[in-house]
C-alpha cells in the first residue's frame, strides 16, 4: 500500500506484530467483544456452506467471527469490512507444527523436539522454530499467514456442521493478519474439497445462461479470484448468450474448472442468471470530452491517497460509522472502474487507480474495525478546525474568562 505517512506506516506495523503469539493453539485469549454490530446469524453448512457464508460476509463488509462446529472440532474465521484476517481451531491435526510437517518443512522427529521444549520451558512455538534453525524469522510470519489459510481451506471439505456468525468480536490489534482476498481462497478452496455435485446443485443446468455482473466491486472480484490469466479469459465468455456447457468448450478448460469459477462468481455477486434482468451497463463509459475531467479527478484522488489520512481518502467526516464509510467505499471503487473511465483510461491511469485502491481497502479494514479504527485516531493529527477552534473554546469554557 503507498504510505500515507512514516508514522502510520509505524503503527500499522506495531498492529500486525506479535507473530509468536499468534501461533499458539489456544488463540482465545487475544480476541475482543467490540460490540455488536448486529444480530448474530445461525444455520447449518447443509443449506449454506462455507463459499457461500464468506461471499455473503463479503459484501455486507461484516466485522465478527464466523464459528463452525462438527461434532468436538470447532473452527472460526474473523473477518474484518468482509475480509477474512485470522483462523483458530481446535482440531490437533490443524495446528501450526502439523502443517509444517504436511509441507515438509519439519519432519516428525523435530516436530517432537519443538513440542518437549515448549512443553518444559513455556517458550512459544515460533521462537523455538527459529532458535533451533528450522525456520529463518523472516519465514515465520508467511509460516502464520499460510496456517490461518489451511485452517479456512479445510472447511471447503465439510459437508455438515453448524456455522453462526458473531458480529463484532475481532482479533486483537496485535495479531497478524491475513492478505489474500476471499474470492481467491474460495477459488482455491473449490478445487480442493468441493464436491461438483454440490457445485452443480448452486450452479444449476449445464444450459443456464449466466451474464457478468462488472458493476461495483465485480471486476475487483475477478482479478482477485483468477490471476492465471488463462483462468481469467473465462468471466468475459459469460455474455448471457453463450450457456454454460458453451463457455466451457469456448474457454479449452476442463468443465469442472469452468464450473467452480463460475459458483466461486456467483457467490460474490459478480455472476448472474441472464434471466434476472438487473441494469445493463451500456451507457456507462464516460464520453470523450470529459477524459481530462476524469483523468484529473483521478490523478487528485491519487495524490490524496499518498498525503492525506484514510478519513480524507475516502471522503468521509471523522464521526463517519462503518456503513457510511463501506458506502464511500464502494462509490470511490466505482468511480475508478474501468466500466466507469472506460478501458483505456483505465490502462493509462492503472498505476494510479492501484494505488488509490490499496488505501481505500486499507481505509476500509480500518475505519470499520473498532479497535483498530482507535489505534489509528490516536495518531491522527487534530483537525484544523479543531485546532484553530481550540483557544476560543478553552476561554469560554474557562471560569476566568471575562465575560465582554
Amino acid at each position: 500500500m503507498a504510505p500515507v505517512n512514516q508514522d502510520l506506516s509505524h503503527l500499522l506495523g506495531r498492529l500486525a506484530a506479535g507473530i509468536d503469539d499468534v501461533i499458539e493453539s489456544e488463540m482465545s485469549t487475544a480476541l475482543e467483544d467490540v460490540g455488536d454490530e448486529g444480530p448474530a446469524s445461525a444455520g447449518e453448512l447443509a443449506e449454506i456452506d462455507l463459499p457461500v457464508l464468506m461471499g455473503r460476509i463479503f459484501s455486507d463488509g461484516t466485522t465478527g467471527r464466523l464459528r463452525i462446529g462438527q461434532e468436538s472440532v470447532e473452527k472460526s474465521v474473523y473477518f474484518e469490512a468482509g475480509l477474512p484476517v485470522m483462523a483458530a481451531s481446535n482440531d490437533v491435526a490443524d495446528r501450526m507444527l502439523a502443517m509444517l510437517v504436511r509441507e515438509r518443512v519439519v519432519s516428525a522427529r523435530q516436530r517432537e523436539e519443538v513440542e518437549k521444549i515448549v512443553d518444559a520451558s513455556g517458550r512459544k512455538v515460533g521462537g523455538v522454530l527459529v532458535d533451533l534453525g528450522l525456520l529463518r524469522s523472516d519465514e515465520l510470519l508467511p509460516a502464520v499467514r499460510r496456517h490461518y489459510e489451511s485452517i479456512i481451506l479445510s472447511l471447503f471439505g465439510w459437508t455438515a456442521g453448524r456455522w453462526q456468525i458473531e458480529p463484532g468480536m475481532v482479533a486483537g490489534p496485535e495479531r497478524t493478519r491475513l492478505l489474500r482476498h476471499p474470492a481467491a481462497l474460495v477459488r482455491e478452496g473449490l478445487a480442493l474439497g468441493y464436491s461438483a455435485e454440490k457445485i452443480a446443485a448452486h450452479v444449476g443446468s449445464a444450459k443456464n445462461l449466466l451474464v457478468l455482473d462488472e458493476s461495483g466491486s465485480s471486476a475487483d472480484v475477478v482479478k482477485q479470484m483468477l490471476p492465471d490469466p488463462v483462468e481469467a479469459r473465462v468471466p468475459p465468455l459469460f455474455d448471457g448468450v453463450r450457456s454454460l456447457d458453451e463457455v466451457a468448450r469456448s474457454s479449452g478448460l476442463p468443465d469442472a474448472t469452468v464450473w467452480q469459477i463460475a459458483f466461486a462468481l456467483s457467490c460474490f455477486g459478480a455472476l448472474r442468471s441472464a434471466r434476472s434482468g438487473g441494469r445493463g451497463h451500456e451507457g456507462s463509459r464516460i464520453g470523450v470530452r470529459d477524459l481530462q475531467i476524469a483523468r484529473e479527478r483521478v490523478l487528485a484522488r491519487q495524490a490524496l491517497a499518498q498525503e492525506g489520512d484514510y478519513f480524507l481518502v475516502l471522503g468521509v467526516d471523522r464521526q463517519a460509522d462503518a456503513t457510511e464509510i463501506r458506502r464511500a467505499h464502494q462509490r470511490l471503487v466505482r468511480e475508478c472502474s474501468p466500466e466507469s473511465l472506460g478501458p483505456e483510461l483505465a490502462h493509462e491511469l492503472k498505476s494510479a487507480i492501484e494505488t488509490i485502491r490499496e488505501v481505500l481497502d486499507e481505509g476500509l479494514r480500518i475505519l470499520s474495525t473498532p479497535a483498530l479504527r482507535a489505534a489509528y485516531e490516536l495518531n491522527l493529527a487534530p483537525e484544523p478546525d479543531a485546532q484553530a477552534a481550540q483557544p476560543e473554546s478553552s476561554a469560554e469554557l474557562s471560569p476566568d474568562a471575562p465575560s465582554g
